[in-house]
């Protein structure tokens, strides 16, 4: 037989657990947090203004390391090799809308209906963008227009 201080014994051992429970919960991730989607969602708006404009020297710094390295394997490791190169191909949009968001814990995918072309011959193409925390910021780390990866 038990005594009477077990219940008060097991009580105390309930609430332990309970406590070391709620304090082993993990930190909401990165991706998760509705400031720090606002915030990528703000180095999206940033990047889509260059593609709007198509003047890239401002993007340059929300790439992410692995991109600027891509660039850099093609032979375009600076801001003004990347800003033309990007500057003279591509399609040039001029509207986005958000259609989804996917979130990870470090990573967000916006996927976009873009808009370009003319007032005749309008172009909607679907355009998916990447983005990273890397050194506690957002950057551009992936881009897929249709069915094709592109880097940014």
């Amino acid at each position: 037989m038990r005594g009477p201080g077990w219940r008060a014994l097991r009580g105390r051992a309930l609430g332990c657990l309970l406590v070391l429970g709620v304090g082993a919960v993990p930190a909401p991730a990165f991706a998760q947090n509705s400031v720090e989607l606002a915030r990528a969602r703000q180095v999206l708006e940033y990047y889509q203004a260059c593609e709007r404009t198509r003047r890239f020297a401002p993007c340059w710094d929300l790439l992410s390391s692995r991109v600027r390295a891509e660039w850099s394997q093609q032979g375009r490791g600076t801001v003004d090799e990347y800003a033309a190169a990007r500057g003279a191909g591509g399609r040039r949009f001029s509207d986005f809308r958000v259609l989804q968001i996917r979130r990870s814990p470090a990573r967000v995918v916006f996927v976009v209906e873009a808009t370009g072309g003319t007032a005749r011959s309008p172009v909607w193409e679907r355009v998916e963008y990447a983005l990273l925390r890397e050194g506690g910021q957002w950057k551009m780390d992936g881009r897929r227009v249709g069915p094709s990866e592109t880097t940014p």
